[in-house]
């Protein structure tokens, strides 16, 4: 069996593994750095990693890849692919080193020196997150820019954990006897060391110790200062959309107030436009995916509005081909609360699909509720099929979003598509007849 590379299992695995990588890159340079003696607990999560890495290896001899924008999943391809990318790695990090022991006390003293050191090849497995977070990332469709921040405040803190244990492994901290103690007087040297704000309470006291401050002062002047950078970045990137609409909102403002709208009017347009920020971030859907090649743009059209359209009658036997053609017709509207959607005696000329909010179908003047439609419902269908005047009002109770399909664009529609044309005029009589016997 080949287990498809965006599968869930896939997903899975690779979250799982990335705990377990994370969680060596905190351990092993403690257990180097601290001296820890291999009791139980650790003896225990050494064998879960190497077990769990040489699952990983077989895994991946049955998962298939990405190439060139293709799934491969030919059995043959996966395994040369493997072997000549990570397989090398990832056995490395599977050999159970913990397993040697010496046969006496100053024999198994070096050797558990010698595995401690040799536990590091581990600590390979780290250049696979990037990987791992690239993949998740892509597929969930995560903030590039908090993303890329995320992950590096990740391999900073990772780093900095690091080279605190290589700070105590060069006798950094004399004072203290207390592991826990030295381990956080040296994480302390080697924050304020890299952020370049040490105090001096704490100070090399040897060549290789200079050396060592040396290389942590040079790498925190790069690591935080792409730290810093792409938190602007990301403010600045934020601060840009909700600059744009409030530029917008300040013309809308300026424009009422020159043409003497009425105060109760302009309140109204002025509370759509809080509307449209709240519940799209003042973003245009059309204009954001305007760059996008038409047949994504139907794609990602089709699944936002699928499961909507296939809720109405008329569209539930339609094919793939016809529900593309649909979902590319719909025209996204808002209604603030107490608008009239639709009003009873006009003429329709399109239907509704109620994408978010409640709405209520009242009597001609309002004062009385028939019933109330909410996300997933649908109205004026009868309009797509014949030229008749609205039997109802259809009202905003509060802030409405829905989908408009216009008759004109139906009509053109089923022109393309001559049988569920015949099929639709069917659905429309029983539906007029349903209607009338009522």
């Amino acid at each position: 069996m080949i287990i498809h590379p965006e599968s869930k299992l896939k997903e899975f695995w690779d979250l799982y593994m990335l705990v377990l990588t994370v969680a060596c890159a905190l351990i092993i340079p403690l257990q180097i750095a601290l001296h820890v003696p291999f009791h139980s607990s650790l003896l225990w999560f050494e064998s879960l990693l190497s077990i769990s890495f040489g699952i990983d290896i077989v895994l991946h001899f049955f998962t298939g890849f990405r190439f060139e924008n293709r799934i491969i999943l030919d059995p043959r391809r996966i395994a040369v692919h493997y072997l000549r990318s990570w397989f090398i790695l990832d056995l490395i990090a599977a050999l159970p080193f913990f397993l040697i022991h010496g046969t006496d006390a100053a024999e198994a003293t070096q050797l558990l020196r010698v595995i401690r050191f040799l536990q590091i090849h581990r600590l390979l497995k780290l250049l696979r997150v990037n990987e791992v977070f690239s993949q998740f990332q892509r597929k969930h469709a995560l903030n590039p820019g908090l993303f890329r921040l995320g992950y590096f405040v990740l391999l900073i803190s990772l780093i900095t954990h690091m080279l605190a244990c290589g700070w105590i492994l060069l006798d950094g901290i004399t004072d203290e006897t207390d592991p826990v103690t030295i381990y956080i007087k040296a994480l302390y040297f080697t924050v304020t060391t890299l952020a370049s704000v040490g105090y001096g309470d704490i100070t090399p006291h040897n060549n290789i110790q200079r050396i060592f401050a040396l290389g942590l002062m040079m790498i925190g002047v790069g690591s935080y200062g792409f730290v810093i950078g792409n938190m602007a970045s990301f403010l600045a990137n934020r601060d840009i959309v909700r600059a744009n609409y409030f530029k917008k909102l300040e013309e809308v403002t300026a424009f009422l107030r020159y043409r003497a709208i009425p105060s109760d009017l302009r309140s109204q347009i002025l509370a759509y436009y809080d509307h449209v920020w709240e519940s799209r971030m003042g973003q245009d859907e059309a204009e954001l995916l305007s760059d996008l090649p038409q047949s994504l743009r139907v794609d990602i059209a089709l699944a936002m509005r699928k499961d909507l359209i296939q809720k109405v009658p008329f569209f539930r036997e339609a094919s793939e081909d016809l529900l593309r053609d649909i979902v590319m017709a719909l025209r996204p509207a808002a209604y603030i609360p107490g608008s009239f959607i639709i009003r009873e005696g006009e003429m329709g000329d399109c239907m509704y699909i109620v994408s978010s909010g409640i709405v209520e179908i009242v009597s001609r003047d309002g004062s009385q509720v028939f019933t109330e439609l909410t996300e997933g419902s649908f109205l004026g269908e009868m309009a797509l099929i014949y030229k008749t005047e609205r039997t109802a009002s259809a009202r905003a109770r509060g802030y409405c979003d829905l989908y408009v399909l216009k008759k004109r664009d139906f009509d053109f529609i089923l022109s393309r598509y001559p049988a569920f044309a015949s099929h639709i005029m069917k659905v429309a009589e029983e539906r007029r007849r349903e209607a009338a016997s009522r």
